[in-house]
């Protein structure tokens, strides 16, 4: 089932029992965490809090807080089907021509799925039903979370953020955290790394000292969320990918104050420009680490306009130590990972990022070993894989009779199969996660 707002997912999920509303007051100031990570813990629904304590805005939690739900918001009805995601991705990532006529028939559903890749521009969106500019802007109209005690204040943390590079052909969709700072500013963390980021250094390489645009989506379709967070091939918009996964094209339209385009269904945009003299200090805030990140510098965003849907819905999550949204995201994506890497490495019988290792820096991989040194080279072509491994500090290799996502089983093989001397490789001098506090350098 395809979903071309975030309303039909919503109302698709009440109608299966896995999404509740909250009538009952509730403050966005840690209570909607508490609630939220109770939920998600418990393998619960997503919550609709209608009254948020001193906003009109409803509030939308624990939307991804079970593999499930993920697998139906990218148009699935059971997870195991994402692995078919995953086969469409490793063939857009490398396609190859057909063997025959045969073989033409069988790969036609794949091309009519790539007729529904391109968006498609409207004039008149819902997106911008209601418009506020100018000296109007105020964040404080927003049920912005302030998640955990320690917090720095209330953090955007469900932002679709929108950028383009000067030599870039396509847009570049990303999910970075904004931390409010006044009635039109947001701090943007993006780490250097990152997409915007990397969009924002070009931009100031040949426009400087002019501000860059930008653009947030704010409860956007669920396909087109997320297409931000999937591991999608450098040859495939974002935008495209969503068209994919709900078999229609994303429905865009233009910005009011640049030339973005943005999901003409969101719930609230935010637009908006960063000067490249203007940065603030960020943080801290609990992380998916468990841990408060230490504060340093990031670009402020000036908001110069906000535009939203009548009754708009704010989307919301929080971060901690695992399980939590983002470590659900993983556990379901996991899925999409695994012929990405078999359509390069074909001895790869099944590949795992447990939550507990936040997702990411743990991956445990099973191989049909056939050659003294085979697991070496696994691990080698894994951790250079995709930018989506390139934090990762433990890669465990396996024989295939090993289920990687049973702990049991992979500390039965290291303790009875590994010899630490000869089977542990340590790679120096390589790149350091902002938020490794195990780290030398971080």
């Amino acid at each position: 089932m395809q979903f071309n707002d975030l309303r039909e997912f919503i109302a698709h999920l009440e109608s299966i029992g896995e999404l509740v509303r909250v009538s009952q007051p509730v403050d966005p100031n840690l209570e909607m965490t508490e609630i939220c990570d109770r939920a998600l813990k418990q393998r619960g629904p997503a919550i609709l809090f209608e009254n948020p304590v001193g906003h009109s805005i409803p509030v939308l939690g624990n939307l991804f807080g079970t593999e499930q739900r993920v697998a139906l918001a990218m148009g699935q009805a059971e997870v195991s089907a994402l692995r078919e995601i995953g086969k469409l991705l490793a063939f857009l990532k490398e396609p190859e021509p057909p063997k025959g006529l045969k073989d033409m028939w069988q790969k036609a559903p794949i091309f009519k799925q790539v007729l529904n890749m391109n968006p498609k521009r409207i004039s008149k969106a819902p997106c911008q039903k209601n418009q506020i500019t100018g000296d109007d802007v105020d964040l404080s109209m927003l049920p912005v979370q302030t998640c955990w005690p320690g917090d720095a204040g209330p953090l955007i943390t469900w932002p679709l953020v929108i950028t383009k590079g000067p030599n870039k052909d396509r847009q570049n969709l990303g999910i970075y955290r904004m931390q409010v700072i006044g009635k039109n500013k947001l701090i943007m963390r993006w780490l250097s790394h990152r997409g915007g980021a990397l969009d924002f250094r070009e931009w100031q390489q040949q426009h400087p000292g002019e501000g860059f645009p930008v653009a947030i989506a704010l409860g956007a379709d669920p396909a087109t969320t997320l297409g931000a967070v999937t591991p999608v091939p450098d040859n495939l918009s974002e935008y495209a990918f969503a068209g994919l996964l709900r078999g229609s094209k994303t429905e865009v339209t233009d910005c009011l104050t640049s030339d973005l385009q943005i999901p003409a269904h969101s719930e609230i945009i935010l637009e908006g420009v960063i000067y490249p003299d203007e940065m603030a200090d960020e943080g801290p805030f609990g992380d998916h680490t468990g841990y408060y990140n230490e504060v340093d510098q990031f670009p402020v965003l000036t908001v110069t306009a906000i535009t939203h849907r009548d009754n708009p819905i704010y989307h919301s999550t929080y971060t901690g130590r695992p399980p939590d949204e983002p470590a659900i995201l993983g556990l379901a994506l996991n899925e999409v990972f695994v012929p990405l890497l078999q359509k390069t490495f074909p001895e790869i019988t099944d590949f795992y990022l447990p939550p507990e290792g936040c997702s990411y820096r743990l991956a445990v991989v099973t191989i049909k070993k056939q050659y003294p040194g085979h697991a070496k080279r696994v691990m080698m072509g894994v951790w250079s894989f995709l930018r989506q491994f390139m934090y990762t500090k433990f890669v465990i290799v396996t024989d295939d009779d090993i289920d990687a996502r049973n702990w049991e089983d992979v500390i039965w093989a290291m303790t009875t199969r590994m010899d630490p001397a000869r089977d542990t490789v340590l790679v120096e001098n390589t790149p350091i996660d902002y938020l490794d506090f195990a780290s030398p350098v971080s």
